[in-house]
């Protein structure tokens, strides 16, 4: 089953739900209006947060990626405990919200019940009433950050054009050319096959390919296909492509010597290099732009949110 799911709803959560009183004396790192943030939170925190990351990278890059977490690990754990005194102020009401995504996590990793959902996760040593209230947790903070921040942010088509304008590049979309071919492999002494390259050059004819490659080819299944396949430029074999590039539709090129073997190949149909237009893109740069700027408004929020706030740092958290 898929589990990343799971784990990305826990690690985002678990700093939001709160701790009940230690019975011993702890560490406190920090102050967060009436709340003091204890080793043994943050600890927990940074140990989930290692879970989620392993879900995702591996080696240098995992210890990478934890090393610069582990820095900003007490500064974002402050600001979940800010947006979380703000969430207790608005009061939301998310059990409908919560359903839904349980039924849509449910449909996509193919989990028919509560009870095999309940199992699957205590496979992953998580209990299902925690998880859930994590979640709804989450849904809590992503209704104060659309409140806050996300309504407020506007998209107008003068943002949009500057970005397809300025960002072209990514939205171009590669020549793709569509070949037929006739093959034949390369022998293990290297030696050309020239007298049934001859015959095939020979029977080759205006309206003939097919037929031609269909008795010939060494392609697997070339009796029932002459297909090479659909390639964009820069994915074919050098020699290949270069010859598909000075066909026309329907031509085919003398006998090419290609890594693989030796090939006559016909142009099937070609697609030439195009940028995408704005039309199609739209939705795509509303997105990245409204994600860019809620990163930046999010920001300036929790800043705000800050001063209105008592947050004492006693001491860093290595």
């Amino acid at each position: 089953m898929k589990t990343k799911i799971f784990l990305t709803a826990i690690v985002f959560l678990t700093i939001s739900l709160g701790f009940a009183a230690a019975e011993i004396v702890e560490e406190i790192y920090a102050v967060v209006n009436d709340e003091a943030i204890t080793g043994s939170e943050l600890k927990k925190f940074e140990m989930e947060m290692a879970r989620s990351l392993q879900a995702e990278l591996q080696g240098e890059a995992l210890a990478q990626a934890m090393q610069e977490f582990k820095k900003e690990l007490l500064e974002k754990f402050i600001e979940q405990k800010l947006l979380l005194s703000k969430i207790k102020e608005k009061n939301y009401d998310v059990e409908a919200d919560v359903e839904t995504i349980l039924q849509e996590i449910k449909k996509q990793n193919n989990i028919a019940s509560d009870d095999e959902l309940k199992a699957a996760l205590a496979r992953e040593g998580i209990e299902f009433a925690t998880w859930k209230d994590q979640w709804k947790e989450r849904r809590k903070q992503e209704r104060l950050v659309w409140d806050e921040v996300g309504s407020k942010i506007k998209i107008d088509n003068p943002q949009i054009m500057e970005y397809y304008r300025k960002n072209e590049e990514q939205f171009r979309v590669p020549a793709e050319i569509t070949l037929n071919c006739i093959f034949l492999k390369k022998s293990e002494d290297g030696i050309k096959p020239q007298e049934k390259m001859d015959l095939i050059a020979a029977e080759l004819k205006p309206g003939l390919f097919e037929e031609v490659a269909k008795k010939h080819s060494e392609l697997p299944d070339a009796a029932n296909s002459i297909a090479l396949g659909k390639f964009k430029t820069g994915e074919l074999d050098k020699n290949l492509e270069a010859a598909a590039l000075k066909l026309k539709k329907d031509e085919y090129s003398d006998w090419i010597d290609a890594e693989t073997g030796w090939y006559i190949i016909q142009l099937a149909e070609f697609s030439a290099a195009r940028v995408r237009e704005v039309k199609d893109v739209r939705e795509d740069i509303v997105q990245k732009l409204r994600e860019e700027q809620q990163q930046v408004k999010l920001k300036d929020y929790l800043g705000q949110l800050r001063k209105e706030s008592y947050v004492n740092i006693l001491k860093e958290y290595k």
